[in-house]
C-alpha cells in the first residue's frame, strides 16, 4: 500500500514538484523583501491568473503598472510586515487589495512563511495567494445591511429581537434598555417570559398563543402585550415577529420588532372608557351597565348577586329651587362617596338623570348575599344624608333603594332591575328614604 506524507515527497524530483506547483489552483510565490519592494524569486502560473494575466503578458508590462497591481497602502505595510523578523515556524495571514488586468478591483488573501532551511535573518518568504473577492464582497455587504440595520434602528421606535428555538435565548438591541427592565439577553427565555417578570402576568396568554402557533408553521406572529419597564410599570408594545424553519419543519428563530403603543392603547382605553361612562359621575352610563352586569352574570351564573336600584328623592325640586349646577353638585359629591364604599369587582352606574344602580356579588365573600346587600342599602341612604351643599341649609338629602337577589328574583339583568324597580316604588309609596327587598306582591316596607 502507497503512503503519503512524511519523506515519502522527497523523492520526488523537481520536474514533478514544479508541475504540482504549476498546475496548482492556489498562486505560489517565494519573495525577498528589498528596499525598494519586493522581487519574486519564483512564481506560478497560478500566480499571474489571480491578477488576470499569462506569464507572459506580465512580463511585458512596465514596472510601473505592475507596482500599480497592487494597493499602495496595503503593499507599504506589507513589507513593513515582512521586513519584520520572524521565525520559520510563524506564518503571517494579511489581506491585501489589487488591481486586475483591465482595472477590476480584486482582494486576495496572503498566507506566508519563511522556508524551513532558511536562517532567521534571511528574508525569504514562500508566499500562498488566494482570490478573497467574493467573500470580501459578502462580507462588506453584511457590514452594510448591519449598518443600515442599526440606523433604521436607531431613527426607529422599534427594538429589534431575535429568539434561538434550539438554545431558548432571547437577544435584543441595546435600545431596550432605554427605560425598559429587559436584558439585553435571556437565557431560559420561555421559562423567563412566562413566570418572570419580563410581561404582565394578564398579557402571558397572548405570548403562549403566538408562541404555539410560530412553533405550529405560522410563519408571522402578532400580539400586544405590556413589557415591564424598569420603574415596575407595564408599557404596552406590539410584538411583531416572523419564524424560520430548518429543513425539518421545525422552527430554528424568530426574528422580530417590539414597537411602542403606549400612548395608542392609553388613548383607545381614555376613549372606550368616555363612551362607557357618564361624564358628570364617572359611573357607568345606562348601556354599560346593563352589558356590564350581564357578562358578570353569565361568567358566575351560579353564584349569588344582588342589584340595587336607588332614585334619589325629590331630586327634581332641588334642581328647579337652586338651579342645574347645585344639582351636578350633589351627584358629584354624592357619587364621589358613594364609589369610596365599593370595590373594582362592584359595578356601579347612572342609568337616568337621579336613578342609579349597585351590583354586588359573592365571588370574594362569604358572607350572605342577603344580609350584605342590606347592609350595602344602609350604607347608601347613610351616605346620601351625608352630603352638604353651600347654600343649600337645612335640606337633607335622602333615596329609596329597591333589592333584587340572583338568582332567586331572576337570571338576567332585565329581570333583576323590573324586580327591583317594583321594591324601589313600594318604599316610594310608603314615604321614601327607606329601602326594601322585591317580594312577589311588593307590599312590605323595611
Amino acid at each position: 500500500m502507497r503512503r503519503f506524507g512524511g519523506d515519502f515527497e522527497k523523492d520526488l524530483p523537481r520536474e514533478s514538484l514544479e508541475t504540482i506547483l504549476q498546475d496548482a489552483v492556489m498562486g505560489v510565490c517565494i519573495v525577498s523583501p528589498r528596499i525598494d519592494g519586493i522581487q519574486l524569486d519564483y512564481t506560478n502560473d497560478a500566480f499571474f491568473k489571480i491578477f488576470g494575466y499569462t506569464r507572459e503578458e506580465y512580463e511585458e508590462i512596465s514596472d510601473e503598472e505592475r507596482m500599480n497591481l497592487f494597493s499602495q497602502a496595503d503593499f507599504i505595510n506589507i513589507v513593513r510586515k515582512l521586513n519584520t523578523d520572524y521565525d520559520p515556524t510563524d506564518i503571517i495571514e494579511f489581506e491585501l487589495r489589487i488591481n486586475k488586468k483591465g482595472g477590476e478591483k480584486a482582494w486576495v488573501l496572503v498566507s506566508t512563511r519563511k522556508p524551513r532551511n532558511v536562517s532567521k535573518n534571511d528574508q525569504v518568504f514562500i508566499c500562498n495567494i488566494t482570490d478573497i473577492t467574493y467573500t470580501k464582497k459578502l462580507q462588506m455587504q453584511l457590514r452594510e445591511e448591519k449598518e443600515r440595520y442599526e440606523i433604521v434602528e436607531e431613527i426607529s421606535d422599534d427594538i429589534m429581537f431575535s429568539y434561538d428555538v434550539v438554545e431558548d435565548v432571547f437577544e435584543c438591541s441595546a435600545k431596550i434598555l432605554r427605560g425598559m427592565g429587559t436584558r439585553t439577553r435571556i437565557d431560559n427565555a420561555i421559562e423567563t417570559f412566562t413566570y418572570g417578570d419580563v410581561f404582565d402576568h394578564r398579557d402571558v396568554p397572548a405570548f403562549i398563543l403566538a408562541l404555539s402557533n410560530a412553533l405550529s408553521g405560522k410563519k408571522i406572529n402578532v400580539f400586544d402585550a405590556r413589557v415591564i419597564n424598569n420603574r415596575g410599570d407595564g408599557v404596552w408594545h406590539r410584538i411583531k415577529f416572523a419564524a424560520m424553519y430548518g429543513d425539518d419543519g421545525n422552527a430554528t428563530r424568530f426574528i422580530g420588532t417590539m414597537t411602542d403603543i403606549d400612548k395608542e392603547k392609553k388613548e383607545k382605553s381614555r376613549l372606550i372608557s368616555k363612551a362607557e361612562t357618564d361624564q358628570l359621575t364617572g359611573f357607568l352610563n345606562k348601556i354599560s351597565t346593563s352589558l356590564k352586569i350581564g357578562e358578570s352574570i353569565r361568567e358566575y351564573p351560579e353564584e349569588q348577586s344582588a342589584l340595587l336600584l336607588l332614585d334619589l328623592d325629590d331630586f327634581k325640586k332641588l334642581n328647579d329651587t337652586y338651579g342645574h349646577q347645585v344639582g351636578d353638585n350633589f351627584l358629584r359629591s354624592f357619587t364621589s362617596k358613594l364609589s369610596l364604599r365599593f370595590g373594582t369587582n362592584d359595578v356601579l352606574g347612572r342609568i337616568g338623570g337621579e336613578e342609579f344602580v349597585v351590583y354586588v356579588n359573592s365571588v370574594d365573600s362569604d358572607e350572605d348575599i342577603a344580609i350584605r346587600a342590606e347592609k350595602i342599602a344602609r350604607d347608601i341612604l347613610e351616605i346620601c344624608r351625608s352630603v352638604t351643599l353651600e347654600g343649600v341649609e337645612d335640606r337633607e338629602f335622602t333615596c329609596s333603594v329597591g333589592i333584587a337577589l340572583h338568582p332567586a328574583d331572576g337570571s338576567s339583568y332585565t329581570e333583576l332591575y323590573e324586580k327591583a324597580d317594583n321594591a324601589m316604588y313600594s318604599v316610594k309609596r310608603s314615604g321614601k328614604n327607606n329601602f326594601a327587598f322585591y317580594k312577589e306582591k311588593d307590599t312590605t316596607e323595611m
